[in-house]
């Protein structure tokens, strides 16, 4: 089939409408009690559209996948920070090199974006010229912006880094959420691509499928939410995993949305909205934890760790995504120090050993990068349901990371780092955590339930080099970039870090041995954010 052709067809197939036909959609199926069942006719784009693809947005190339998702981004302009060479700083605890970078205030102050509205004609008339534009998705630009406070908290800068432009996709009015419904394009401040993401599958109506209504949906979504979980939203969705799931029908889930017991925004989740379906089964269980038990002290090795709350806190596939993390490192040799999960995942093990009961000495301070999956706030993160050892929530206040071993504390948890909450500022909340800490990174928004995230993240950190892709990207550009991949384009991700005497600042750490590692610096000049869209 022909790039023309077969590109109208997956525009007459998709059934995509927009945002004005949701509501009356979505009521009418919720009275009819029914939605349709789609086919995959065909997975990602060929070479053909590949190259069509790169055209229309002139780049110099585009890396295409066995499974056909399309992504590109400029090593030199890809979520790009103007910094100044420090020179050489001081060893790491674990007897790494480190080098200083500072933040370039002037040349942040200078930088401009291209107009959200210019962004999007220039991606419609791209796309519509490639005879790859979804018909009647929904397209939305916005900012990618990096912040400064000062130690008083007042704003130094604010700057526009892109304009990322990010499609919502529905299928016959609901919308359609996932890995494999991706279509985001970024632009620099001259206009020019800096990065592009490409992950769609071709479908064809077959048919519909009686599926509960609204008010039962909400009996499934407490079961699968657990008890305590306290329902906020129930909504239908068909959700889109990875290109790489070969999977041959997309059929109406539902997304449901609670908040835990001690007010934790807790993920959301999906479940499958056919009457006769049954709830997923949650991913595998440990042990129980011996409560004395203690890792080893290890601060002159390179090693990470994790934890996450799952199936007890409502998150049923908490551990595959845990585990997808933990595989990308021990896969090359670098040791998992400790990966405890559902009951056995403990608030104690985040305190910091100054406070009561706290031994983040042993274990999330103990390792370079500490990986979380659980429900959370703007204040903290949640193991309600889960354990109370010593309580069920790790607040802000109790968080003093980085005086022993942790660089880089990254927390797959809803609105940790949300602009302002409470009356306080992101920098307000989370400052005081960063004792020799690098990074926080997270999300400024509630975000969506994943297995996958954990997997991407480490190969985005670690990856090997060929040819004139797949480098190994910064620890926030493979967060961010993570995050883009895996949730919708409503769910906003941030990292943040403290600024050092000079302007020093870890913006551009890799991780260790991928490329420059700055030393650990403490905020005594103040903060900063980088967030923008999935």
């Amino acid at each position: 089939m022909s790039t023309t052709k077969r590109a109208a067809t997956w525009l007459a197939l998709t059934g995509l409408v927009g945002a004005s036909a949701v509501t009356s959609a979505v009521t009418a199926r919720a009275a009819t009690a029914e939605l349709p069942v789609y086919a995959v006719r065909a997975t990602g784009l060929s070479q053909d559209q590949a190259t069509a693809l790169q055209r229309a947005f002139g780049l110099k190339t585009v890396q295409r996948d066995q499974d056909g998702a399309v992504t590109f981004a400029d090593e030199a302009t890809y979520l790009r920070v103007p910094g100044l060479d420090g020179g050489a700083g001081k060893a790491d605890e674990d007897g790494i090199a480190t080098t200083q970078s500072r933040i370039d205030v002037d040349a942040l102050k200078q930088l401009r974006a291209i107009p959200a509205d210019a962004a999007v004609k220039r991606t419609q008339e791209a796309l519509r010229g490639a005879g790859l534009l979804p018909a009647n998705a929904v397209a939305a630009a916005r900012n990618t912006t990096f912040e400064v406070v000062d130690a008083n908290n007042n704003t130094v800068v604010s700057a526009p880094l892109d304009t990322a432009v990010s499609y919502a996709f529905t299928l016959d009015g609901v919308p359609l959420e996932g890995a494999g419904a991706k279509l985001r394009i970024a632009f620099d401040g001259q206009g020019a691509v800096s990065g592009l993401t490409y992950s769609t599958r071709d479908v064809v109506k077959v048919g519909t499928v009686p599926v509960l209504d609204l008010t039962s949906a909400r009996e499934r979504c407490a079961k699968m939410l657990t008890a305590s979980t306290r329902l906020t939203g129930v909504s239908y969705v068909y959700d889109a995993p990875a290109l790489s799931e070969k999977v041959g029908r997309l059929e109406p889930g539902i997304r449901c949305a609670g908040a835990a017991p001690d007010g934790a925004e807790v993920q959301a989740v999906t479940v499958p909205a056919a009457v006769d379906a049954t709830l997923p089964e949650p991913g595998p269980s440990q042990p129980p934890r011996v409560e004395n038990a203690v890792s080893p002290l290890w601060t002159n090795r390179i090693d990470v760790g994790s934890e996450g709350t799952g199936r007890c806190a409502g998150l049923p596939w908490t551990s595959y995504n845990v585990n997808g993390f933990n595989n990308q490192f021990s896969s090359r040799g670098i040791p998992v120090q400790f990966s405890w999960l559902d009951r056995n995942a403990w608030e104690r093990d985040f305190k910091d050993p100054s406070l009561p009961n706290g031994w983040d000495h042993l274990y999330t301070d103990d390792v370079d990068m500490t990986y979380w999956q659980g429900n959370g706030s703007p204040n903290g993160f949640s193991f309600a349901g889960c354990s109370n050892n010593t309580d069920t929530f790790l607040s802000n206040n109790d968080a003093r990371w980085g005086n022993r071993d942790v660089e880089w504390m990254s927390l797959y948890t809803c609105s940790i780092l949300r602009s302002s909450a409470g009356g306080q500022s992101w920098a307000q909340r989370w400052g005081r955590a960063f004792r020799g800490l690098h990074q926080i990174n997270g999300f400024d928004t509630g975000a969506v339930h994943s297995a996958v995230h954990g997997s991407r993240y480490g190969n985005y950190l670690l990856r090997t080099p060929f040819l004139w892709w797949n480098r190994p990207m910064k620890v926030r550009d493979a967060w961010a970039q993570a995050s883009i991949d895996t949730q919708p384009s409503s769910v906003v991700w941030a990292t943040m870090g403290p600024i050092g005497t000079s302007w020093l600042a870890n913006v551009d750490d890799y991780f260790w041995t991928k490329g420059p590692v700055g030393p650990d610096t403490l905020p005594t000049w103040g903060f900063w954010r980088i967030s923008g869209t999935s």
